[in-house]
């Protein structure tokens, strides 16, 4: 009885080996190189190179010179009640571990910096030219990051319509 278990067992090795090739599953499958084809983006994509409307600065002195030349700009997007909405919803996504859920530099993750988050509820914030805001957004200031690569043009213009409009009742 023995003998034949261990005959069947040998018999059943080269079977398994020849059924299973591992050496060879990775190589063999179906596969698309890099570049072999466009990719086709959403319409929401946010675009990194192209209609720009301002160019990021190299230093310090130039990035505020830029932002009050950009005060210039105006927003081409309505305040509405649709662009505030829009814009609550890009807050909460983007700005509200700093700035906090009311504006007021108090968030999670502001707590952390020195120095503090901007308090956007700030008359410092809410006179200030849309384009400016725009450019602080898009290019970042001296502790904030820029979200020129996160937020879509448009997008950063609702935004700065909820800062003005839901976030500046906050000050009256």
């Amino acid at each position: 009885m023995m003998r034949l278990r261990e005959i069947l067992f040998l018999f059943s090795i080269p079977v398994v080996a020849f059924a299973l090739p591992w050496s060879d599953d990775m190589r063999d499958q179906p596969s698309i190189k890099a570049q072999e084809t466009t990719v086709d983006t959403h319409e929401n994509s946010v675009p990194v190179t192209g209609e720009e409307p301002l160019p990021a600065p190299v230093n310090t002195s130039e990035l505020v010179r830029a932002r009050l030349k950009a005060g210039e700009m105006s927003n081409p997007v309505p305040k509405s009640g649709a662009s505030v909405n829009r814009g609550k919803q890009l807050y909460d996504i983007h700005c509200a571990v700093c700035h906090g859920d009311h504006g007021e530099g108090d968030g999670p993750v502001g707590k952390k910096f020195v120095p503090d988050p901007m308090n956007l509820t700030l008359d410092y914030v809410q006179i200030q030219p849309d384009g400016q805001l725009f450019y602080t957004i898009s290019h970042g200031s001296i502790a904030m990051p820029g979200y020129r690569d996160s937020i879509g043009i448009r997008d950063r213009w609702h935004l700065i319509n909820y800062i003005k409009a839901a976030l500046g009742l906050k000050r009256q």
